[in-house]
């Protein structure tokens, strides 16, 4: 449970899907001559993807990407088209090539081997013929315990037995680094994912007809392990009240990104005293846990409310409720019906998807986030050159030397507090590609007939693995959480160890591209890594000093000029509607705004300073430098949402659509206005005295 802080808005995969757990015109005087834009639309940077009849004094992201957004088109079984995803895609089919090989050479291997696990993962996940025949069977162990308890007490160890294999019904824990000793591994007790992400779906009378279809899925999941309608549709409606319940008491998304708030020590006896109706002991060492003595709370409100629920509700609507988890969590591994069910309402009512995704893309999806340590290694080796790994740690050492330039001419900070912050950046660690050791994954038992069985297993051996670590000194571990899977389309950066991740798969065209010029791989993959860099520096990364821990090492003085120019960053995004009457949350973004403000900030600095006058005078496609560079900026974020997904987004992701990710720093940079000749009086002119400048 890092609390990395990614560039990546990380828009819905498949899985996710199932609820399983991103034109010049004439009144310019910039003297550029613009081609016309041709009508399809291209992967990456591209003129072709630009609408040249647009003024960008008027809709930059419309002139950057504007014939992109006319001619693509979201596929049915998507909720969101972007660069990301175009990316994604294109990942997709490298590593089903590697798959499918694995797969055919699965059975000549040694078990236990990379070819091995991948292979026979894969071919259980895609056998549906057994998947059928199979029916409820896997679920019924752990359904027989659910329906075997005869107390409350007896409910404690099940659930952590059930937390070990995945399904974290109303608790939930991991092992990372102590924020304010972060040496040091502990405890944190977290909320526990409701299965809909959205508190205001619970909560929101604009969400009913959604909360109507949930009853009506939860009744029908039930169904399909035996229960009859009448009563299934009566346990729907104690499910929803407790989970309603457990909304209703947890931390806002705003709120959660409070890092002080989201800190709360205490002693396992205070722990016990705090919530008396919860065994805390017997759960700690049903979990192989013996050697708890605090315990860091994160949500203080929602483990009140789980003290009292304990005590108000019967230990038969626990038994209820404990089935739909378990059943929910492990529903993409059964046969098709329970796949059609969760896509039904996940996919389509839930975020407007036309079509169910095809098993074998399900179950690829699956693969590679539940064996990555293997498929990561053959997909670096093949699609990873070491040329692309130099150039990538050429580029992060020019961003960190802007940032520093940056640091050191800042106007608003003192002395104090500017030395404080360039020990922390030069204390910053990055790793590129891949990391230097891989897990060992080969002790996990992957069974060519057994897809159930596989997850499981790995659930398990990760969870106890992660909390094995438990008060043992910190080793940092690169490239091994979801977020940054050598895999992923993302790059991250993680507070508590003052280091960013920055995965070999996207450092690949639209975001990475050694045929391109300089403007366009600064102001696209520079950016992202100078985004990363400036999470350091945000609302949150702030709070931590150069060694990870919550440190208040800022004056007084300058912890008020930043939070000014913060509250003014808040106020401008607060303005943007993503939707008739939706607005962008300033406060629930603001981290992101500000990497992005510093991302394009520093990326822009960089490339200018890099290049002679002669050059920067140079054009290519009729653009000078400083101009591709910004519509790489409005070309990188380019992205075509779902209403019902992009409802999601601004409701519950602390990133902001991707227009307002282009237009919402640009208009806060003078270079950006002087370079496409933004006057007073344009839509996309803002007051030198109105805009913010961070970093």
């Amino acid at each position: 449970m890092k609390s990395f802080t990614c560039v990546s808005l990380v828009t819905m995969t498949a899985i996710a899907l199932l609820g399983s757990q991103t034109t010049l015109v004439s009144s310019q005087t910039n003297n550029a001559t613009s081609p016309q834009a041709e009508t399809s639309p291209k992967q990456g940077f591209s003129v072709k993807n630009m609408d040249l009849s647009v003024e960008p004094q008027k809709n930059f992201y419309q002139f950057a990407a504007g014939n992109w957004l006319k001619k693509s088109v979201i596929p049915d079984d998507k909720v969101a088209l972007d660069s990301f995803n175009e990316l994604i895609e294109q990942n997709n089919q490298k590593i089903q090539k590697i798959i499918l090989k694995a797969q055919s050479q699965s059975s000549q291997s040694p078990k236990g081997s990379i070819i091995q696990q991948i292979g026979d993962f894969y071919t259980a996940g895609i056998n549906t013929e057994l998947l059928e025949k199979l029916g409820t069977t896997p679920l019924k162990s752990e359904l027989d315990k659910i329906k075997a308890l005869t107390s409350k007490k007896d409910l404690i160890p099940l659930l952590a037995h059930q937390n070990l294999i995945g399904v974290s019904s109303i608790v939930d824990q991991g092992v990372v680094a102590d924020k304010k000793q972060a040496t040091i591994n502990a405890l944190y007790l977290t909320p526990a994912k409701l299965p809909v992400d959205n508190q205001e779906f619970y909560l929101s009378p604009n969400f009913e007809s959604q909360r109507k279809a949930y009853l009506t899925h939860i009744a029908k999941m039930l169904s399909l392990i035996g229960e009859n309608p009448s009563q299934a549709e009566a346990q729907a409606k104690t499910i929803l009240e407790i989970e309603t319940a457990l909304a209703k008491a947890t931390l806002s998304p705003t709120e959660a990104r409070d890092v002080d708030k989201t800190y709360n020590k205490f002693t396992l006896a205070q722990l016990q005293k705090n919530y008396p109706n919860f065994d805390w002991q017997n759960y700690f060492s049903s979990l192989g846990l013996t050697n708890v003595k605090d315990v860091i709370v994160t949500d203080i409100r929602y483990y009140e409310k789980i003290n009292s629920l304990l005590q108000e509700r019967s230990l038969e609507d626990w038994k209820t409720y404990q089935r739909w988890q378990y059943l929910n969590a492990k529903a993409s591994y059964l046969s098709d019906a329970f796949i059609q069910e969760k896509f039904n309402f996940f996919g389509k009512t839930m975020s407007g998807v036309i079509a169910l995704p095809t098993r074998d893309r399900l179950v690829t999806e699956i693969l590679v986030s539940s064996l990555n340590p293997p498929i990561s290694q053959l997909f670096v080796k093949q699609y990873f050159p070491p040329a692309t790994k130099a150039k990538t740690e050429t580029m992060v050492a020019n961003m960190k030397a802007e940032f520093k330039r940056r640091l050191e001419q800042n106007p608003w900070m003192s002395e104090i507090t500017r030395q404080k912050a360039l020990v922390k950046l030069d204390k910053m660690k990055i790793a590129v590609g891949y990391p230097e050791k891989w897990l060992d994954y080969s002790s996990i038992e992957i069974k060519p007939d057994d897809y159930f069985g596989n997850n499981q297993r790995l659930v398990e051996w990760k969870n106890r693995r992660n909390l094995a670590k438990l008060k043992q000194p910190v080793i940092t571990e690169y490239f091994v959480s979801r977020d940054t899977f050598p895999t992923q389309v993302n790059a991250a950066y993680e507070p508590s160890s003052n280091s960013i991740e920055i995965p070999a798969a996207i450092l690949q065209p639209p975001f990475f591209d050694a045929q391109l010029d300089n403007a366009v791989n600064y102001c696209s993959i520079g950016a992202v890594i100078a985004h990363e860099f400036t999470h350091g520096f945000d609302n949150q990364g702030r709070l931590f000093d150069g060694d990870g821990n919550r440190k208040d090492w800022w004056t007084k003085e300058d912890e008020e000029k930043f939070s000014q120019r913060a509250n003014q960053l808040v106020k401008q995004y607060n303005q943007y509607e993503a939707l008739p009457g939706l607005f962008v949350n300033g406060e629930l973004s603001l981290g992101e705004n500000i990497a992005d403000l510093g991302g394009i900030t520093i990326a822009s600095s960089a490339l200018k300073r890099s290049l002679t006058k002669e050059q920067l005078a140079t054009k290519i496609d009729g653009f000078t430098p400083e101009q591709r560079c910004f519509i790489a900026w409005g070309q990188l974020w380019k992205a075509k949402f779902r209403p019902e997904f992009l409802r999601q987004i601004v409701q519950t992701n602390e990133h902001p659509p991707s227009e307002f990710r282009v237009t919402g720093p640009l208009v806060n940079l003078p270079e950006f206005s002087s370079t496409f000749d933004i006057k007073k009086g344009d839509p996309l002119w803002r007051d030198p005295a109105d805009q913010v400048k961070i970093w």
